[in-house]
């Protein structure tokens, strides 16, 4: 058995042999919250909600450098070719100014300057009045939250759609009431042979008509494939096969962000992310924020045995973090093949959510009495920005009170006593009462600036990172996307007028069904 499976079984044994009751952790430990709360870059996070003593740390920590994690951490900032099996680097932290050799670093720079650039033209010139972004997947899950989240604290000086589903709804939705002559559309493909965006990219330049040569724009890592499409060459802005297109909100990919609210502050969000990356490249494990944040998830799916993680953010500019991290991690860490092939074992949870307190009228009854539960993430923002300080207080209570309520639940006992008296108790008492114990983490934002932003997304980003090394998979391909591309592609040539193909009975009995 090797120094990681020896490891990997010492913690699960562990979990199984010590079950930890956080009432009692608190109550036998006055320092807890102040021992398990880290604070970097205006995110404070209390893991003090977790289902952890220091025995679990140790082993949690004996686990990680079992895993090499540190020899991991620096092939990733010094650009080694960490993602084996299509055999490139992983630099999305270059985009942010770290790491990356001589040759990176300059190309970064010099795209970061002509992105930059197009963006002051585009809105000290005030022909464009909108922004129509083409893109789906890591090409539309960033920039679609970021825009969101940049709201809290700018205005649009252009206004931005988006356009991901090939349901043709979404192209008429971000094309709707907008003028030609004043739109301007950025499609955003890294291969620009995803289906979705490119039949979106052609009802956009149909939509433009004669001002689709002078009015679209691409971004793409397949220049040529961008030309052919009919976009002109000083209209395509480059982006690497060394950026994965669910880490590449950073890049180019985030011109449509430039233009609508300004370089300033994306330059302020690539700083915040910045600040993160050397954090989480230069402290020691338990001080950093992105370890804490792996390891206490690597607990709650291989040690405690949880099968979804639920992330709530309480504040409506943050809506789409659920969903960008179901990409994120999910098509990151979502396999059961280890890097060599071999089975990788339990590896990513279930990634679920969404706002607060919207979910608390809706699944937050599962979480509390359901089984078995999940383990939360709140996301909530010390300071307002709706300028409704009385909603904003009724925000944070909720969100404080929800983690508390998982973590003390209510005895029957305490029911009981409640309801003394009550001819209905017994059948009522076992149903009002909250087994308690749920996990959660919280994390408190100081503001949503750019800067605060971008470090929370770089923090997520290296946490999902740090657990794909723990698991053995790696992180930065995406395999399982494919096999339905290649059905979907062979089902439409059918229901085009096609020659008909081979398939199980249900799929040819529906092809048959719409073919009419």
């Amino acid at each position: 058995m090797s120094t990681r499976d020896t490891a990997f079984k010492a913690m699960q044994n562990l979990a199984k042999q010590n079950p930890l009751k956080l009432t009692e952790l608190f109550a036998g430990d006055p320092d807890r919250t102040a021992k398990m709360t880290l604070e970097q870059s205006g995110i404070i996070a209390d893991f003090s909600k977790q289902r952890l003593d220091d025995a679990a740390l140790a082993a949690l920590f004996d686990l990680a450098k079992a895993c090499d994690l540190s020899g991991w951490r620096s092939k990733l900032f010094s650009g080694a070719k960490i993602n084996t099996s299509e055999d490139r680097a992983v630099l999305h932290p270059a985009l942010r100014g770290v790491g990356g050799d001589d040759d990176v670093k300059a190309a970064v720079s010099t795209m970061r300057s002509r992105m930059a650039d197009y963006a002051d033209k585009i809105r000290s010139e005030g022909r464009f009045k909108s922004i129509v972004h083409v893109g789906i997947g890591g090409s539309d899950l960033g920039p679609r939250l970021i825009a969101d989240a940049f709201l809290a604290t700018a205005e649009q000086a252009l206004e931005l759609r988006f356009a991901e589903n090939v349901d043709g709804a979404s192209i008429n939705d971000a094309l709707e009431g907008l003028d030609p002559a004043t739109t301007l559309v950025i499609v955003v493909s890294k291969s620009f042979g995803t289906q979705e965006t490119k039949m979106n990219g052609d009802a956009a330049r149909d939509w433009l008509g004669e001002h689709s040569g002078s009015n679209m724009i691409a971004v793409s890592a397949n220049n040529q494939g961008a030309q052919d499409f009919g976009i002109a060459p000083e209209n395509i802005f480059d982006f690497w096969d060394w950026v994965g297109g669910r880490y590449s909100v950073w890049s180019a990919v985030g011109l449509s962000l430039q233009i609508a609210y300004g370089p300033d502050l994306f330059e302020d969000f690539l700083a915040g992310a910045a600040e993160m990356d050397a954090h989480f490249r230069d402290a020691e494990f338990d001080k950093n924020l992105p370890v804490m944040m792996a390891l206490t998830g690597i607990w709650n799916r291989n040690g405690l045995g949880y099968t979804s993680q639920a992330v709530i953010p309480y504040a409506r500019r943050l809506r789409k973090l659920s969903a960008f991290l179901q990409q994120l991690e999910m098509e990151s860490n979502g396999k059961s093949k280890g890097r060599d092939g071999t089975d990788a074992g339990t590896t990513c949870p279930i990634i679920w959510g969404d706002e607060g307190t919207n979910g608390q009228h809706a699944f937050f009854q599962w979480l509390h009495q359901g089984t078995p539960g999940a383990p939360v993430d709140f996301v909530a923002v010390a300071e307002d920005h709706s300028g409704r300080p009385d909603h904003h207080r009724a925000l944070l209570a909720n969100c404080f009170a929800q983690s508390e309520a998982l973590m003390v639940g209510k005895s029957e006992s305490l029911v009981r006593e409640e309801m003394k008296g009550d001819a209905n108790i017994d059948g009522l008492a076992p149903q009002k009462a909250f087994p308690g114990n749920r996990p959660s983490t919280t994390l408190l934002l100081d503001n949503l600036s750019p800067r605060t932003v971008g470090a929370l997304i770089a923090l997520y980003e290296h946490k999902t990172f740090v657990q794909g090394i723990i698991w053995g998979v790696n992180s930065f391909d995406q395999w399982g996307v494919q096999l339905g591309k290649v059905l979907a592609g062979t089902i439409l040539s059918e229901l085009e007028g096609g020659a008909p193909q081979s398939h199980d009975s249900s799929t040819a009995a529906l092809i048959k069904r719409v073919l009419g």
